[in-house]
């Protein structure tokens, strides 16, 4: 559990967020909160009510603990909010997600704020294509 985000949210440490959070860590991709909730159940004697996941997930949004985004069924979805700028690679294909590190936009975003007037605190990007594996099938 990286100690320094939850300590810097100012939130207390209560058993419920703690394993919340944990779970949230285990998963390389954004995750529903019922997907949330049926780990509780898999993983803990006593289960995480779904909606004391909400709850938590969206009070962990709030202080930006974690990252809430919309998928394809405009269902929310949740990840943990990296410390550093990364993108996600998506084949349109197998589904298969790549986490990129860096970010090449925040000269982007500069010139946003610039000609817009607009504050960009923050920007989630998905980069669509076919992944190395799909590619050489289609070439088969």
């Amino acid at each position: 559990m990286k100690e320094n985000a939850f300590e810097r949210s100012g939130l207390k440490k209560t058993p419920n967020r703690i394993l919340i959070y944990q779970l949230l860590e285990k998963y390389d991709y954004p995750v529903t909160a019922e997907e949330i909730h049926l780990d509780s159940y898999r993983l803990c004697p006593k289960p995480i009510d779904l909606s004391t996941v909400y709850r938590t997930l969206n009070t962990f949004a709030e202080v930006k603990l974690v990252r809430r985004e919309v998928n394809d069924e405009k269902k929310n979805i949740y990840s943990i909010l990296p410390e550093n700028d990364h993108h996600i690679l998506v084949c349109v294909e197998c589904n298969k997600r790549v986490h990129i590190d860096g970010c090449p936009y925040h000269e982007v975003n500069e010139e946003i704020e610039k000609k817009t007037g607009f504050h960009i605190e923050d920007h989630n990007i998905e980069i669509y294509g076919l992944c190395p594996d799909c590619q050489h099938k289609k070439h088969e």
